[in-house]
């Protein structure tokens, strides 16, 4: 199939193979200095040999008070080109072109990464800092910056530049009234608050020449109280429109609303197309329009531009998921694809606590510099028991060495918690990533016995020469009183329908991710849960983006929930709760569902302790407790035999 995402377009003044673009995403792979590293030009090189049209860097920092995370790329001084260099003629050698995202953090940084005051267009705070209103010479500065940026970046070899007005940086806080309270030329009215975003333009323009393209990644709406419009936003885009740009690449967002720079799998594909759609309408499709927000194949982005929505996609972490998408795509083997998961735990989550990012799905990403291991001189037999991601990804690792695998699966199916796991409302693409696991490791020759429960016996009759378990991990039941065996059910029991009917009263003890989504599922089928949880807050055990939104879901459903309040019995049609501050409580229940965590399946490991060969315990077995943590430990024992 020919998909017009994938053939050759001009974006303005840029020519590129395709419409797919690569975004600007933080790595925090390079030095101290902003210097770019072997690991930096490895991970662009990759997405540049799977096929992506134009790649961006990551937010650059065009100034030192500008730099929002400790390893974040630099364009500040010129002292940084020769690694610039390296990297533009290592993505060009693979086919692709490269931008330069040029980035003032403005508000969205902290003394302790830049050791330097905070600007932002008025007073405020931001973390644990206060800001400085920015005075006429140093926006006069900030915006000589940008300019001697683009000129570096032009004198490196960049096909582009972004600037970047988006995310609750810099040129956004100008155009944002929640971070804007000026009464001077640059705040109050529309035009007075965009001033700032029209002036780096121009000191771009000036510094790179009528020849260079250059990209605007505009912010055009912020889910906060006071924050900017779409409407505002929309207006924006109209007045940057007669600027000489070649692009608009349309997002949402900032620190404060963070699920909507980076959505999570909970909110839907293409989240945000209909702003980027409404700013092309606005602009009469003047300059072409990018459009982003969790776009995963070239079928779905064909959707858009057929709409006439937009003129070009961004794929980020589908291609950290797959750097080969594209390429994938042209030849065919859409199958072959590794689906991104939307979970954000080792892209954006690890970014968000100051560390480099990795892929939950993908142990390569940040890793593309280090040689692949290599084939094995002398082939083992490897028996791997379970069939969950831990299990699979083995696997296919083992496989990939060249070892002979055996896989043990008691279930009549493959992918371990993750059907479950993909039952709970706005969570169903998530029983694609199994698919493709078992696929895989069938397409490597892996011998799959499903309904097969190991035993040492059936383990030393298979006698191999290294045995990997990934059993996974088991219910924890509290001891309280009155919580018989017969009076509760599991999630797991819920999810496949085991109970409890419609419109009972359902007590779910237990609020983190198991118990909320829980909740939502019953919720959908006409249930009325109550979630119970001894934290101060729920959720509290999954990252915060996807954290937000799995709250604005829970009232979104009406669910009913209580926090700091512990189970103190079970009694006949009821529990007594106990709340800090608050008397003893008897809350009537026709159910009790228990989401109160699971602990490693140990059994088999210690019947096989005294086997001659090696034994490894992998995943949820070996104290996993996500798909991030099964995939990167089981890559990296596979990798060792």
């Amino acid at each position: 199939m020919t998909y017009t995402t994938l053939l050759p377009a001009r974006m303005g003044r840029l020519e590129l193979r395709n419409r797919i673009v690569f975004p600007a995403m933080v790595t925090n792979y390079c030095s101290t200095r902003g210097e770019v590293t072997d690991r930096l030009v490895a991970y662009h090189q990759e997405r540049a040999k799977g096929g992506a049209g134009l790649l961006i860097t990551e937010a650059t920092y065009i100034s030192p008070d500008g730099k929002s995370f400790p390893h974040q790329l630099g364009i500040d001084d010129d002292g940084l080109l020769p690694g610039l260099r390296r990297l533009v003629e290592s993505v060009h050698a693979a086919g692709a072109r490269i931008a330069v995202q040029l980035c003032h953090a403005g508000r969205q940084t902290s003394r302790a990464v830049t050791g330097l005051p905070l600007l932002s267009p008025s007073v405020t705070r931001f973390g644990n800092d206060e800001t400085c209103a920015m005075r006429q010479e140093d926006i006069d500065r900030v915006l000589r910056d940008y300019a001697g940026a683009a000129l570096r970046a032009q004198k490196a070899g960049f096909d582009a530049v972004e600037l970047h007005a988006g995310n609750g940086y810099l040129p956004q806080q100008f155009l944002s009234p929640f971070t804007n309270a000026r009464q001077d030329g640059y705040g109050g009215s529309l035009e007075n608050r965009v001033r700032f975003t029209v002036e780096a333009i121009r000191a771009v323009r000036a510094a790179v020449g009528p020849d260079f393209p250059i990209i605007l990644r505009l912010g055009v709406a912020e889910p906060v109280s006071g924050g900017l419009t779409l409407e505002d936003g929309v207006a924006a885009a109209r007045i940057l429109a007669r600027e000489d740009i070649d692009a608009f690449d349309v997002t949402a967002g900032m620190r404060e609303g963070g699920m909507w720079v980076t959505p999570p799998l909970a909110l839907p594909r293409g989240t945000h197309i209909e702003k980027a759609a409404a700013v092309r309408q606005a602009i009469q499709a003047s300059r072409p329009v990018i459009g982003i927000g969790r776009i995963t194949s070239a079928s779905l982005a064909d959707s858009f531009i057929a709409a006439g929505k937009v003129d070009f996609v961004v794929m980020g972490r589908a291609l950290l998921a797959d750097p080969e998408l594209p390429l994938k795509t042209l030849q065919g083997r859409e199958e072959d694809i590794r689906p991104c998961i939307g979970c954000n735990e080792g892209c954006i989550g690890r970014l968000s606590r100051g560390l480099d990012i990795c892929c939950a799905v993908n142990p390569r990403v940040g890793n593309e510099y280090r040689p692949l291991p290599r084939r094995v001189a002398s082939p083992r037999h490897v028996l791997i028991v379970g069939a969950g991601p831990a299990g699979l990804v083995a696997a296919c690792t083992a496989l990939r060495r060249g070892h002979r695998v055996t896989v043990l699966e008691k279930e009549a199916a493959c992918g371990g918690k993750i059907p479950l796991a993909a039952r709970p409302p706005f969570k169903e693409e998530l029983a694609g990533y199994a698919v493709w696991l078992e696929r895989q490791a069938r397409d490597l020759g892996a011998d799959i016995r499903c309904s097969t429960k190991a035993t040492p016996s059936l383990v030393s009759e298979l006698a191999p020469d290294v045995v990997l378990l990934a059993v996974g991990s088991e219910p924890v039941i509290p001891p309280i009183p009155g919580l018989a065996p017969e009076r509760f059910l599991l999630a797991e029991q819920v999810l496949l329908q085991q109970g409890p009917a419609s419109g009972q009263d359902v007590l779910i003890i237990g609020g983190g991710l198991v118990g909320c989504e829980t909740a939502l599922f019953l919720a959908r089928n006409g249930c009325h849960p109550l979630v119970a949880e001894m934290r101060e807050d729920l959720c509290m055990d999954i990252e915060p983006r996807s954290r937000a939104v799995m709250l604005l879901h829970l009232k979104e459903y009406g669910i009913r929930t209580l926090t700091s309040c512990r189970v103190d019995r079970i009694g006949e049609g009821e529990a007594v709760l106990c709340r800090t501050g608050h008397a003893e409580e008897h809350l009537p229940c026709s159910r009790i569902v228990l989401t109160t965590g699971y602990r490693p399946r140990t059994a088999l490991a210690e019947a096989l302790r005294g086997m001659a060969v090696p034994v490894h315990s992998i995943g949820d077995c070996h104290g996993g407790t996500r798909i991030c943590d099964a995939v990167w430990q089981a890559t990296a024992t596979a990798e060792t035999i």
